[in-house]
């Protein structure tokens, strides 16, 4: 029951819009009014999308003839087409007519100069300009400023035409708005509360931070014309948690305060200006103010996820460039039978620059499968973690004992650093330029997709350590978060607050990473737009590490979680953080550091499973397995537990070569044996495939149907009756010998029309033992 509860609330999360933080705030405002009616909309559509692809998934199942036993649909196929061909632009609703405009003079102000400063604002050539001359030394002047206390704001657009000298000395030297402003006074050069959005001629960048008698950066974005002297048309717009910014009618800066528990001090205030280390000229100050707008808060309480990389890949390059619809679904019919609802999976911008429609088509693909198991997405655009020099083409093997061995970062350092220069591709397109085109290509035709459940532009940035590029993934958030914004996406945005702050001042929701036991919460201890997005690492000598059955307990029904990873596969987590390239593992982990399921489908433990489907008294379509390293199963198993299939592939690379490795059974020479029921919707003949590289054998009802005995990869076949709605049991045995190894048990009967015809059913409770 729980499942189907959390996939309902879902479905109406994924079509609430974000509060887009436009200029037009009256449109935002009324994207509030009518949240309702959009999710209802986007449900109805969503529900239409449904009864579409049961279509398809019907006459696909007629197509292949046979599927295997316990999928629970079919793979749609790979269509490699353009889905941005003929795809409507997206226009934003019309400005909307402001509920009032004022026009500031130099008698509207109130001054509050810095211990120090000798020099005062004044009236320019008019009273409708406002002036400070330059401070006469570097360090004077530092932080005065002129506020119309008469009146506060909350939603409204800010603007004027603002003058700044060039820097006297050195240091900061930036003169500009301050905004929803409360309790200024002349102690210093943040002795207030609110925000200040500036333009810095000495960095010559657009600045914006938070002022709490403090200063918080938020960003530094380059702008090369602004310069000592230069005059510009600065235009800020203030509505919920977000702060636009707009110079010379161009858009540059989207900021949304997404800080967990942002003081309520922080949504209204009176209008301010400010300079530090230069003198400023503001002509022309007019303020709109909007109906007001209160940004969405976000209930991710029923978020049961894992990040998503296929068993046989070894980072996201080689997750898209060899992009198998027939492993994921297998995959996802593994998450779905195990209680998820949600996967993460990363994209990689070199894929895009190099295999753009076969990209674009492939992740439609994933979104198609992924909403037949009732599971919703959220794509990954960049990464800061790990190898800083991505190369596409083929990626080498994982390195055995070395954890995450071949994770690449996205785009990648040299890709950073040249952000602004033009791109090795066309050297008429900036990276920036090429970047933005990467994430408007995914979010433009899915910008009202319920598949998606919010766009995160970058996974832990700091992760890296490069403290030289911490403003350059600042701007790259902030150019992200209008790329997607500009494309229509009504799904939140999110990059988490990790390593470094800046990814929460781009979000429409606070995301957090905690690895720690004990289980640490969200800042300042709110639950409300907050969610757990990574988290799982089971420990290692001298450490603490976390539990599944601990996750469940201390985030589930809270803030939700996206556990580290789905699968125990090539990309090596199953090493734990400190077995790098210099001190790799010595041996096979007898506990997996990170992934939860194996590729044959069978979890690290029942117990994780049972955690996440709601306990021991949980009955699932699985089958009971057992794995002797004795392939003539005359001893104990070395382990046993459940799996939802027979249907895997398993490659000759170390350590995921055995079933479970970690759990001691053989790569080679060893014996695999699942019992369980099946029933059938219809009375009739059934024929039963198995296709394996050796030695397989198949029990219906305790009558042999197949009995394969060639130690070659090749297929036997053969029927039996069942009659409708009722049991009967089934038992497999497959040996492997040595080589790869592959197990596919499938079934066919004409007068079925969909996978759901036959299927495993529950025997009993999830096995206790491992």
């Amino acid at each position: 029951m729980r499942n189907y509860f959390m996939l309902a609330t879902l479905a109406l999360l994924g079509a609430c819009g974000g509060n887009d933080g436009s200029p037009n705030v009256s449109a935002s405002a009324d994207k509030q009014v009518n949240a309702v009616d959009s999710s209802a909309s986007a449900a109805a559509a969503a529900s239409a999308a449904a009864q579409a692809d049961a279509a398809n998934v019907q006459s696909e199942f007629k197509a292949a003839k046979s599927v295997p036993l316990g999928m629970k649909t079919t793979t749609p196929p790979l269509v490699i087409a353009d889905p941005t061909l003929g795809l409507p632009p997206y226009t934003p609703p019309a400005p909307p007519t402001p509920v009032s405009t004022t026009t500031l003079s130099f008698g509207d102000f109130t001054n509050y100069l810095a211990p120090g400063s000798t020099e005062g604002w004044g009236p320019g050539t008019s009273n409708a300009s406002i002036t400070i001359p330059a401070p006469a030394t570097n360090g004077t002047g530092a932080g005065d400023k002129t506020v119309a206390l008469a009146s506060t704001y909350a939603t409204a657009s800010y603007e004027a035409d603002v003058t700044v000298s060039a820097p006297v000395g050195s240091g900061a030297a930036n003169a500009g708005f301050i905004v929803r402003t409360t309790n200024p006074t002349a102690g210093g050069p943040d002795s207030l509360t609110g925000y200040f959005i500036g333009l810095d001629t000495g960095t010559h960048s657009v600045v914006v931070g938070r002022q709490n008698n403090n200063w918080t950066n938020f960003i530094s974005y380059p702008v090369s014309t602004v310069v000592g002297g230069s005059t510009h048309h600065l235009k800020v717009t203030t509505s919920g948690t977000a702060i636009t910014v707009d110079l010379d009618n161009q858009r540059v800066i989207s900021v949304s305060d997404a800080t967990n528990a942002l003081p309520a001090v922080f949504r209204s205030g009176s209008f301010g200006l400010r300079r530090f280390g230069v003198g400023a000229t503001f002509s022309n100050i007019t303020i709109h103010t909007y109906p007001s707008v209160t940004s969405p808060s976000f209930d991710f309480s029923k978020v049961v996820g894992a990040v998503y990389t296929p068993s046989n890949a070894v980072n996201a390059i080689d997750f898209w460039e060899n992009y198998d619809p027939e492993i994921v679904n297998r995959e996802l019919t593994y998450a779905q039978t195990y209680g998820m609802n949600t996967i993460a999976v990363y994209l990689h911008y070199l894929v895009w620059a190099n295999d753009r429609v076969a990209f674009l088509s492939k992740f439609e693909n994933l979104l198609k499968i992924a909403a037949r198991h009732g599971i919703k997405v959220s794509p990954i655009f960049y990464d800061d973690c790990w190898n800083p020099t991505p190369q596409y083409g083929p990626q080498p093997a994982p390195v055995w004992g070395v954890h995450n061995s071949r994770w690449v970062q996205s785009p990648g350092t040299p890709v950073e650093q040249a952000y602004f220069q033009p791109s090795a591709s066309n050297s008429a397109v900036t990276y920036k330029q090429s970047l933005a085109s990467y994430i408007t290509d995914f979010v433009a035709p899915h910008r009202n997709d319920p598949r998606i459940i919010f766009w995160e532009p970058m996974n832990e940035p700091g992760c890296s350590g490069n403290g030289s590029l911490q403003n350059t993934r600042a701007v790259m958030m902030n150019d992200a978060r209008i790329a997607i914004l500009n494309a229509g996406a009504t799904q939140p945005i999110n990059s988490p607050q990790v390593q470094e702050d800046e990814g929460t001042y781009f979000s429409d929701f606070y995301a957090f990473h905690p690895y720690g036991n004990p289980y640490g919460g969200p800042a300042n201890g709110s639950n409300v737009s907050a969610l757990n997005s990574e988290t799982l690492q089971r420990g290692f000598t001298g450490t603490a590490g976390q539990t599944m059955p601990g996750i469940v307990a201390n985030y589930g029904g809270t803030t939700g979680f996206i556990v580290w990873e789905l699968m125990i596969g090539r990309t090596n987590t199953r090493f734990h953080w400190g077995e790098v390239p210099g001190a790799p593992a010595s041996v096979e982990p007898a506990t997996p550091f990170q992934g939860t399921i194996y590729p044959d489908g069978h979890p690290w433990q029942t117990s994780e499973t049972q955690a996440l489907t709601g306990g021991f008294n949980v009955k699932l379509p699985v089958l009971q397995v057992g794995y002797y390293n004795d392939p003539t199963f005359a001893s104990a198993p070395v382990k046993t537990s459940i799996t939802p299939m027979i249907d895997f592939d398993l490659n000759t690379e170390r350590g995921t070569d055995s079933p479970d490795a970690s759990a001691g059974v053989n790569a080679t020479g060893y014996g695999v044996r699942w019992t369980g029921a099946i029933q059938a919707a219809k009375e009739g003949t059934y024929t039963f495939s198995i296709d394996s590289d050796n030695v397989a054998r198949l029990w219906i009802n305790g009558v042999k149907v197949i009995d394969k005995k060639s130690a070659s990869q090749s297929s036997v076949s053969g029927k039996a009756r069942l009659t409708a709605k009722q049991r009967a049991s089934i038992k497999v045995e497959y040996v492997h010998g040595t080589g790869p190894a592959s197990m596919h048990l499938r079934w066919s009967n004409p007068a079925a029309d969909n996978p759901g015809a036959l299927r495993i059913v529950p025997s009993g409770s999830l096995v206790t033992s491992n």
